[in-house]
């Protein structure tokens, strides 16, 4: 493989001029930038794509190193599959996967149309944007032969004329937005946002600089001021959430949460402002979701109890602490490495290879999962029958889930099982409301 400076010395002596310019926007201004076809076997991967940050992470835990496309062809490979595939695996000393839709539609178009736009590339032949597009085009050298597409047009981007910030400036400009444009995954967009914000210098326990920040990178990722707020406190609350599990910036254990932590950043924004004494223990409650494997739905029905029914979320809050007060935490609330079939394709059937689907959220070592979840569920039931006005669809609700019980003696074998005494409660109260509400059928008698 060549290095550096013989790919610059490649790229100087073969890049031929084609009759148009690209115009991009850098350091606050439109320029036009020169277009050249140069050679595809001088171009290199970039490693800190930011478009899959969270999951080169999860790859380099597996593979037990760092990823070095400059000097081992595999990795190269591997890099390409994170970017194009789904389902992605560990096989030897590389990483695997099944082509996406997204990439299929991408050689499609480019087999029809050609090269719609250049890649941006260091002198060096690091591309910078269209890694992608590249990673494409070294599959079709392999499928269709190298000839038909051994050059490709590119804009190189001197250091001495932009340096790194405006260079990560003009990227996020580039590739944040989502028209025509494969979105970020989940994670990787947060990061994204959270690396631009801390080129301002966020303050991130000031909210006023937050909503500031915002308006600054609203243009940027060209959503609304409020949905980057949204997203910029979603970032916040999954750092808190990593921090809290002793596992700072192992963002690859949290892919495919983005909805949890923007609903846990929306209900928070109201906490901090209204609620400031009661913080820790909602973001404990909230927190607590995440680990019993809560999905962000749910999670907005816990923030709807906490706004309309505050006696039913402080029960809630409370059994979730004595829950998490038998939690054996001597080696720390870790994070268990996600399998990669929950990293990458959740929900993926052999017929459908992209899924914006929700993951089952991040396994902790020794949590009370199964105690923490269940309360949740019965919160959640009981706040949403609250909600209802018809009285005699709930009774109607209540009956079908009691008679199911008496079907093939489940009921009488419960009773003497495992669970017996939670079971013989659980009938004992219900045996008493009946009886309080007796009255009720003998006065309409």
């Amino acid at each position: 493989m060549r290095n550096s400076k013989e790919r610059i010395h490649y790229i100087d002596e073969r890049k031929k001029p084609v009759e148009r310019s690209a115009r991009i926007w850098v350091q606050g201004g439109w320029k036009d930038f020169a277009v050249y076809e140069v050679p595809v076997d001088a171009l290199l991967l970039n490693a800190d794509n930011r478009r899959f940050r969270a999951e080169k992470m999860w790859a380099q835990e597996h593979l037990g190193r760092e990823l070095d496309p400059e000097n081992n062809p595999v990795d190269e490979l591997s890099i390409a599959s994170l970017l194009l595939d789904v389902s992605h695996r560990v096989e030897g000393d590389r990483v695997v996967g099944k082509p996406s839709g997204n990439y299929e539609a991408l050689k499609n178009d480019w087999v029809l149309r050609k090269q719609e736009s250049p890649l941006w590339i260091r002198p060096d032949g690091t591309v910078r944007n269209g890694n992608r597009r590249l990673s494409m085009i070294k599959r079709l050298q392999t499928e269709f032969g190298s000839s038909s597409f051994d050059v490709v047009e590119a804009i190189i981007l001197p250091e001495s004329m932009i340096d790194e910030p405006s260079l990560l400036e003009m990227e996020q400009r580039e590739q944040l937005t989502e028209n025509f444009k494969v979105r970020y995954n989940d994670i990787d967009y947060l990061l994204a946002l959270r690396e631009a914000a801390e080129m301002r210098e966020i303050q991130w326990h000031d909210r006023e600089n937050i909503e500031t920040v915002a308006g600054q990178l609203q243009s940027m990722v060209e959503k609304s001021k409020g949905e980057v707020v949204r997203d910029l406190f979603a970032v916040k609350y999954m750092d808190l959430f990593l921090e809290d599990s002793e596992q700072p910036g192992q963002y690859h254990r949290l892919l495919k949460t983005l909805e949890r932590f923007r609903d846990i950043g929306r209900m928070m924004m109201q906490v901090e402002e209204q609620y400031p004494l009661e913080a820790a223990e909602i973001l404990q409650t909230l927190f607590a979701a995440v680990r019993s494997g809560k999905g962000h739905l749910d999670i907005r029905m816990i923030r709807a109890m906490f706004k309309s029914d505050r006696t039913r979320f402080d029960k809630l809050a409370s059994t979730v602490a004595e829950a998490e007060a038998s939690w054996d935490t001597t080696a720390g609330p870790t994070l268990s490495n996600p399998q990669p079939s929950t990293l990458f394709d959740v929900g993926v059937s052999d017929d459908e290879t992209d899924t914006d689907g929700e993951g089952p959220g991040p396994d902790v070592a020794n949590y009370p999962k199964v105690e923490v979840s269940t309360a949740i569920d019965l919160a959640i039931d009981g706040f949403s029958a609250s909600q209802q006005d018809d009285v005699a669809q709930v009774l109607q609700e209540v009956w079908n889930r009691l008679e199911v019980l008496t079907d093939g003696d489940r009921l009488s074998a419960a009773s003497t099982g495992d669970d017996s005494s939670a079971v013989r409660k659980s009938l004992g109260r219900i045996v008493e409301w009946v009886d309080a509400n007796r009255h009720l059928v003998e006065s309409a008698e």
